[in-house]
């Protein structure tokens, strides 16, 4: 049909969408816009189709979706899924109820915020039980989770545990008295490093932040000669902190070199001597678990097994085992487009710890607090230098300011300094946003033991 108003053409795209594969047509009756579905019926005697329209309900000119009168629940949720993507209010007319029609407002927020939390919690969730959390039926949840996966470039990834295979996580934090090596000479001399999971510079008082796994801190320092002593970066002059990072909120999601260089390591041969693996080695079904849901972890149990001949049922076994020993913490999601000004990072020293013990129930709230769509921090940990404090990283939005949420956070702690950075550009790796059940985190189990917050009913995500 031309000539439809702009706002009516997009409403109808996507009432088509909701009933694909049916034929779903746009009627023009007396200048207003009506949305059918056409049926074809097989007239046996006439040896022909019939073709028959079933009226769905109206566009206005508003661009508001009406549908017909129905007493089915999962209609009214399908109509809310679908006007909700571009902002829009569904009228819902009740049997029995008076000709004025009940507004039901709701935003694209209210179920792709409750699908996002679900994912992050467990991505490997069916989806059944994500339209259950989401409360939407089973339907509108595929195509909800198929829109943000493309939308915000969902990455599907293992939140693996690796103080529980025997390492030790580190940053290293540098900063260059003259000349800045080039991003080239970051990438050949660190970047390609398989110990080193992710590589930034950064504007502010460090220049390049750099996360490592190692075994011990004598190893760490080790391998922290070495890479200090390649070319061409040995030629700059440079001050290099290594600290040892204790992740207090998220993860750092691993590299594949990782995986593939030094996690082959762990895997436990049988000897002898070594009958049986210890605690922080892995058997080789294990390893090949790791490795193939890494960076794709709702990847089908069964074809991992026929991939690597394994007995049937044998990666979801040795899934459920990994996740019973804590090594693997869930499967998760990283939203790769998240629409941000810049990442910050954050970096506070404790200077006077008296203070800071009676405020930091101030922070814990602080961490455990909500962006748009993901949470507020992608990752935080402990350091022991600077001073003994903590290292942040966080999405900016267009509507924030860095300065701004560092001045907060020393204002909340009030017994220690805090200095903010600007990510420059990412050289190796990736943080994870998410927007994770915060009700799950380490903080706020704190602030309960504080008793600063009250508890609420946790949701499952099993």
């Amino acid at each position: 049909m031309v000539n439809v108003p702009q706002k009516i053409a997009v409403v109808f795209e996507q009432v088509k969408k909701e009933y694909h594969p049916a034929r779903v047509v746009l009627k023009r009756i007396s200048e207003k816009y009506y949305v059918y579905k056409d049926h074809g019926i097989w007239l046996k005697d006439k040896h022909k189709t019939k073709i028959i329209s079933e009226y769905l309900g109206k566009i206005t000119d508003e661009g508001l979706y009406i549908k017909k009168t129905s007493s089915a629940k999962d209609d009214l949720e399908n109509a809310k899924a679908l006007i909700a993507e571009y902002g829009g209010k569904i009228i819902w007319y009740e049997k029995g109820e008076s000709k004025e029609p009940q507004m039901h407002e709701t935003t694209v927020a209210d179920v792709d915020l409750k699908l996002l939390t679900a994912l992050s919690m467990n991505a490997r969730l069916p989806m059944a039980r994500l339209a259950e959390i989401a409360g939407i039926n089973e339907q509108t949840a595929h195509s909800r989770v198929e829109a943000l996966e493309k939308r915000l470039g969902i990455k599907y990834l293992l939140e693996i545990d690796v103080e529980k295979l025997g390492y030790i996580q580190y940053l290293i934090l540098i900063k260059f008295d003259d000349t800045i090596p080039t991003t080239e000479e970051l990438r050949r001399t660190i970047a390609n490093e398989p110990r080193i999971q992710f590589v930034a510079t950064t504007k502010g008082e460090y220049d390049v932040v750099v996360y490592v796994i190692d075994e011990n801190p004598l190893k760490a320092h080790d391998n922290l000669v070495k890479l200090r002593s390649k070319s061409p970066i040995n030629n700059y002059r440079a001050h290099w902190t290594l600290t040892y990072f204790a992740p207090a909120y998220s993860f750092m999601p691993l590299t594949e070199s990782f995986i593939e260089n030094i996690l082959k390591d762990r895997v436990w041969h049988r000897t002898r001597e070594e009958p049986r693996p210890d605690k922080n080695q892995l058997r080789y079904r294990e390893f090949i678990l790791l490795k193939e849901l890494n960076n794709q972890s709702i990847r089908n149990f069964t074809s991992i097994d026929e991939k690597y001949a394994l007995g049937k049922g044998t990666s979801r076994y040795t899934y459920r085992a990994l996740v019973d020993r804590e090594i693997i913490k869930r499967s998760t999601i990283s939203m790769t487009n998240l629409k941000m000004s810049y990442l910050g990072m954050i970096v506070i020293s404790n200077v006077y710890y008296k203070a800071i013990q009676e405020n930091r129930y101030k922070f814990l709230k602080e961490e455990i607090g909500y962006g748009k769509i993901s949470n507020k921090y992608s990752l935080s940990g402990n350091v022991g230098s600077p001073t003994n404090g903590a290292i942040i990283f966080l999405p900016i939005t267009e509507e924030e300011h860095i300065e701004d949420i560092s001045k907060t956070i020393e204002d909340e702690l009030q017994g220690s300094t805090v200095k903010s950075l600007v990510v420059t550009d990412i050289i190796s790796g990736f943080l994870c946003h998410r927007r994770f059940d915060n009700t799950y985190s380490r903080a706020y189990k704190l602030l309960l033991e504080l008793k600063k917050i009250e508890p609420v009913i946790l949701t499952s995500y099993a």
